[in-house]
C-alpha cells in the first residue's frame, strides 16, 4: 500500500467510543522475525499489549464489551492488513 509515494508497512485501525472518543488502537505490524506480523492494543487507559493472536483480540476486545459489529469491523481490518503485508511479501 502506498501513501504519499511511500510504501506503507503498519496499519492502525481506532476503537471509538459511544461519545466519538478514541479508547484504543489496533496495529499490525511487520514483525522483527522476518514473515511474521505483529498485531498490537494500544489501549489509552490501560497501555500497549501485544496479542499473540486475532483470536486473543477479539476476547480481548469482548472482555472489554466492545460491539460485535465493532469486533467484525476490527476482523476485517486485519485480513485486510495481512493481505497487503502478505502481498509485499515484507
Amino acid at each position: 500500500m502506498k501513501y504519499n509515494n511511500e510504501i506503507k508497512y503498519s496499519f492502525t485501525l481506532d476503537l471509538k467510543g459511544d461519545a466519538g472518543e478514541v479508547w484504543a488502537v489496533v496495529s499490525v505490524i511487520p514483525s522483527k522475525d522476518i514473515g511474521k506480523r505483529d498485531i498490537l492494543l494500544m489501549d489509552v487507559c490501560e497501555g500497549n499489549f501485544s496479542v499473540r493472536s486475532i483470536t486473543e483480540l477479539l476476547n480481548s476486545l469482548m472482555k472489554k464489551d466492545v460491539s460485535f459489529d465493532e469486533r467484525k469491523r476490527v476482523l476485517d481490518f486485519l485480513a485486510e492488513s495481512l493481505l497487503i503485508l502478505e502481498k509485499n511479501d515484507l
